[in-house]
């Protein structure tokens, strides 16, 4: 297979990056990588809106999986968010960070890495939904060989990260009785009512005293907040929404029984969504061994979101991509084309030693 170059790289990342692959909606960039597996002569399985390709025909199989959906554009853009343009050695655009990148190493270490093709078997499926529960990897899984280990692309500034925390959501409702604004006291304001309750959560997530080495601690956050239906009348419901994200000594389930505890009559758990348990590889595991290697460092450390490595819930694993964390989701979102072409050189490499080995 013929070696890949920065531009080469920059250039599709700028490609799939004008395709518009809101969560739902990635069947045209499906279609680019159809085009591209082809043009490569590298067999791929179609399934929903997710592909498995791959390259040998032997029993070792490492997988390479990241996600090709992306989070709708926020309001604080200031440019096009699918221009895909290429300025002063960025690739810019929704998408092009988290995880356009890992998208791009991938595809191009399954057509260059140099392995034993009769021994071992190199597979790379990008899968949707990532950032909504949907019809992605999670489900995808069942349809894939079984492997023995598994790299999952999410931007880690190109760190090799062994765990991440678990994740849940609490749709919440406050209920209280309407009233005219104008006689407040013939009413209970849900309002009222739900700032109370809020605040017992923070109070609540500012006295966990269970920490990981690894993970940190278990955080709550309320990220939404919607009441009232006309100016003048007092509310008789408030709807608001629970962020959690859990550690193994105070997990998903622990977390939310204390949350139930905490609040008061007024207010209940309407819906609960744990999507995502607490997830962790041990350092010492093979393929982390060679990630370490090929990146040139012998740390490990958390990922500080959730992905879909989750899924793989017996293979060794590890979450690595180029690209900035903190860029994830925000405005202007860019990747470094040296740091792109530095995500696929770790990725090539790791397939390499670990398919050696």
């Amino acid at each position: 297979m013929a070696e890949i170059n920065t531009d080469q790289l920059a250039d599709d990342l700028s490609q799939i990056t004008r395709i518009q692959r809101v969560s739902g909606n990635e069947g045209n960039v499906v279609e680019w990588f159809k085009a591209r597996f082809e043009k490569l002569g590298i067999p791929y399985k179609h399934s929903g809106r997710n592909l498995l390709a791959w390259r040998g025909t032997g029993k070792r199989r490492l997988l390479l999986n990241t996600h090709t959906d992306t989070v709708p554009p926020n309001k604080g853009y200031t440019r096009e968010p699918w221009d895909g343009a290429r300025e002063q050695g960025r690739v810019h655009g929704l998408g092009s960070s988290d995880a356009g990148g890992c998208l791009i190493g991938m595809l191009h270490t399954l057509a260059t890495a140099k392995f034993d093709e009769s021994q071992c078997t190199l597979m790379f499926a990008p899968t949707c939904d990532e950032e909504v529960q949907g019809e992605g990897f999670e489900i995808f899984r069942s349809e894939i060989p079984e492997f023995e280990a598994c790299i999952t692309g999410e931007p880690t500034d190109c760190n090799v990260c062994v765990a991440e925390r678990g994740m849940f959501k609490l749709d919440m409702k406050t209920t209280g009785k309407s009233a005219h604004a104008a006689r407040p006291w013939q009413g209970v304001n849900a309002i009222y009512l739900a700032a109370r309750d809020i605040l017992k959560v923070e109070e609540l997530y500012e006295g966990f005293t269970e920490r990981d080495d690894l993970l940190g601690r278990t955080t709550l956050a309320v990220t939404m907040v919607n009441g009232g239906v006309a100016r003048n009348v007092v509310p008789s419901e408030v709807k608001w929404v629970i962020d959690g994200r859990t550690i193994p000594q105070l997990d998903n389930a622990e977390t939310i029984k204390r949350v139930k505890a905490a609040i008061s009559q007024h207010s209940c758990v309407e819906k609960e969504k744990a999507r995502f348990g607490v997830w962790v590889r041990s350092a010492s595991d093979p393929l982390v061994q060679c990630a370490c290697k090929a990146g040139n460092s012998d740390k490990t450390q958390a990922f500080g979101g959730v992905s879909d490595a989750w899924w793989n819930d017996n293979a060794q694993g590890l979450i690595i991509g180029p690209g900035k964390p903190e860029l994830s989701h925000a405005a202007n979102e860019y990747l470094e084309e040296k740091e792109l072409a530095r995500g696929y050189e770790i990725y090539r490499k790791t397939a390499e030693l670990f398919l050696e080995a």
